[in-house]
C-alpha cells in the first residue's frame, strides 16, 4: 500500500498502482463505492471525508492543515484495511471511522463537533423524511431546506384522494423537465420544417394511456428508461404535433414519429432533459408556479398571468368573474382594467337605475379571488387597473 499527497485535490491518496499500457502507472484506492442512506451505491469520494473534518475543525478553530492530512490519511488507512476492493462500506460506517480518527489523534473539540454535526443533521433528516411522507432522504432532498420541502410539499407536489403525497421533489422535476423536452424533440430537423413547407398528414387518433410510462429518454441496457412520460406529457406531445401538423411543419406522420421514438431516435434528447432537470434542482432557474403545479397533470395549463377584457355591461363582468375563476383553478393570476366600467352614481340607462361603480364589481372578482384557490392551493393572484381619468380613481386608491 502507498502514500501519495495530490497536491491538486490537497488529500492524501491511499492505494495501490497499477500498470498501465505505455508503462505508466496510476494510483488506485481499494475501495471504489460507498453505499448511502437511502441505499444508493455510489462511487466512493475521499474529497467528502476531508471537507466534514476541515469544517469540524474550522467551527472549533482547530484547523490546521497537517493535522488534517494526519487524519484523513488514517481514516483512509483504516477504510483501506477494513474493507479492501470485496467490500462496500456504508456512509454512516465510515462516519464512525472518522469520530475514532479524531479521537486517536487527540482532537477532542473538532471530535464533538463532528458528533454535534452528525446528530444535526440526523435529526433534519429525520424532519425531511416526515414533510415529504418518505423513509429515506435522497440527493434532490438534500439540497433543499426544510423551509423550502414544506412549501413543495403543500403546495408543489402532486397528492393523492386522500390529500397524501404521491411525489417527491426529484419526481416533481422530472416531470417538468419531461414535459419541456417534449417542445425540443418534435422541433428536431429530422422531422420538423421550420419553412412551414409540408403536407398535412393525416389526422390519428391516439391513446395516451395505451404508451404511458412505455416511452420515455435515457435508454438502460435493460430496455428501461431514465424517465418516462406519463399519460398527460404524451397528450400534450400528440397536442403539439398536431399543431405543427396543421401549419405544414411536420416531416413525418404520427404513427411515423412514435415508431422513431421507440427505436430510441431521440436519445440525444435525455441531454436536454437532464439539463432541464439539473437547472432545478441545482436553484439556478427555476419555472413559475403554475408549471410546478401543472406540468404532466391533467389541467396542463403553464401561463401565470392572462389579462382579462371587462366592458361596461353585467354580462361582460359576470363572464369576466367566471373567466378569473377557471384560470385560478388551473393556477394562474388575472389583471382587470376596469377603467371602461361607468363610474358610481352614473345613469343605467337599462332599468334608469343608478351605477354602482367598478369598485364594487372589484369586490366580486376579489371574492371569486379568495374563494377559489390556484390550483386548489393558495389565494389565487389578481391585480385591478384603473385610469387616472377615471371619476372613482381616488375610491379605487383608498378601497
Amino acid at each position: 500500500m502507498r502514500c501519495v499527497y495530490n497536491q491538486s485535490n490537497t488529500i492524501w491518496v491511499l492505494g495501490e498502482y497499477r500498470e498501465l499500457e505505455g508503462g505508466s502507472r496510476k494510483l488506485e484506492f481499494p475501495v471504489k463505492k460507498v453505499i448511502k442512506r437511502d441505499g444508493r451505491v455510489v462511487d466512493f469520494d475521499p474529497s467528502r471525508i476531508r471537507e466534514a473534518i476541515r469544517k469540524a475543525m474550522v467551527h472549533v478553530n482547530r484547523y490546521d492543515e497537517e493535522s488534517l492530512r494526519k487524519v484523513v490519511n488514517h481514516v483512509l488507512e483504516l477504510i483501506a484495511e477494513k474493507y479492501g476492493a470485496e467490500k462496500i462500506p456504508h456512509v454512516e460506517e465510515i462516519q464512525d471511522i472518522v469520530e475514532l480518527s479524531l479521537v486517536k489523534f487527540d482532537l477532542y473539540e473538532v471530535a464533538k463537533a463532528y458528533i454535534l454535526y452528525r446528530k444535526e443533521r440526523e435529526k433534519i433528516r429525520e424532519e425531511k423524511k416526515k414533510i415529504l411522507e418518505k423513509d429515506y432522504v435522497d440527493e434532490v432532498d438534500k439540497a433543499f431546506s426544510l423551509n423550502a420541502l414544506r412549501l413543495m410539499a403543500s403546495r408543489y407536489l402532486l397528492k393523492d384522494e386522500e390529500g397524501k403525497l404521491r411525489e417527491d421533489p426529484k419526481h416533481m422535476f422530472q416531470r417538468v423537465a419531461a414535459l419541456i423536452v417534449i417542445s425540443d424533440m418534435l422541433h428536431d430537423p429530422e422531422i420538423f420544417d421550420k419553412n412551414y413547407g409540408q403536407r398535412r398528414h393525416p389526422h390519428e387518433d391516439f391513446s395516451p394511456e395505451e404508451y404511458e410510462g412505455k416511452l420515455g429518454l435515457g435508454r438502460k441496457p435493460d430496455g428501461s428508461y431514465e424517465v418516462t412520460w406519463n399519460r398527460w406529457h404524451l397528450e400534450r406531445m400528440k397536442a403539439l404535433y398536431d399543431e405543427l401538423n396543421e401549419e405544414r411543419a411536420m416531416k413525418c406522420s404520427w404513427s411515423e414519429f412514435l415508431k422513431m421514438l421507440e427505436d430510441g431516435k431521440f436519445e440525444k434528447y435525455y441531454r436536454n432533459f437532464k439539463e432541464y432537470y439539473d437547472l432545478m434542482v441545482g436553484k439556478k432557474f427555476m419555472p413559475n408556479s403554475p408549471t410546478l403545479f401543472n406540468a404532466g397533470t391533467r389541467l396542463g395549463q403553464l401561463s401565470a398571468c392572462f389579462v382579462l377584457h371587462i366592458d361596461d355591461n353585467l354580462e361582460s363582468i359576470m363572464r369576466a368573474a367566471q373567466d378569473a375563476a377557471l384560470i385560478f383553478k388551473s393556477g394562474g393570476g388575472v389583471g382587470i382594467n376596469y377603467s371602461r366600467l361607468r363610474p358610481e352614481g352614473d345613469i343605467v340607462f337599462s332599468t334608469f337605475g343608478v351605477a354602482s361603480g367598478p369598485v364594487s364589481f372589484m369586490r366580486i372578482i376579489d371574492v371569486v379571488t379568495d374563494v377559489v384557490k390556484q390550483g386548489g392551493k393558495r389565494r389565487g393572484a389578481n391585480m385591478g387597473i384603473l385610469e387616472v381619468w377615471h371619476p372613482d380613481v381616488e375610491t379605487f386608491i383608498k378601497s
